[in-house]
């Protein structure tokens, strides 16, 4: 449904464009972290870090060489801020996030690293459906916006990490 719903939202807006002259810009946002995120939210960063931070185990699914590719929230929100107000590009799609590829086995490593947590990763079952890979293509982004991340993950990590150690030492 979730998949749906995104093509729904696009084909509507793209139809208001081209029926009434609706200044569209339709982007495609791809895997976000950073502070303010909620630790029971479901994505593979905030669960990482709740459970490196209370020294559970990390669970990864299937063998963790699925990848993913993380943009960090500032890095985001500047490319949102651009394809908004650039002139020009109305009707255009573009995807945001950040082209860089890590396995998740290998982020959960490093976020037990970078936590200095005790925590163990627990291989469970493969999810269904669970894609081997997702990582978007920026070229376009690049090219017309001007915008690629520039925020490291290691870097975004860092903050992100703080910002979730403070939040759970003020539940203590």
């Amino acid at each position: 449904m979730y998949d749906e719903a995104k093509r729904f939202s696009e084909a509507t807006c793209m139809a208001y464009y081209r029926e009434h002259g609706v200044d569209v810009r339709i982007l495609r946002i791809f895997n976000t972290y950073g502070p303010r995120m909620r630790l029971n939210d479901g994505r593979v960063i905030p669960n990482f870090v709740g459970q490196a931070l209370k020294g559970e185990p990390l669970t990864v699914y299937g063998d963790g060489s699925q990848t993913r590719s993380f943009c960090f929230i500032d890095d985001l929100v500047e490319g949102i801020l651009i394809a908004s107000l650039k002139e020009g590009i109305e009707g255009e799609v573009f995807n945001l996030g950040n082209p860089e590829e890590y396995r998740i086995v290998d982020l959960a490593r490093k976020i037990i690293e970078l936590t200095k947590s005790e925590s163990k990763i627990k291989f469970l079952p493969p999810m269904e459906d669970d894609p081997k890979r997702r990582c978007p293509d920026i070229t376009k982004a690049k090219k017309i916006l001007n915008w690629e991340p520039k925020i490291s993950l290691d870097e975004g990590l860092k903050i992100t990490i703080e910002y979730f150690n403070r939040k759970l030492k003020r539940r203590v």
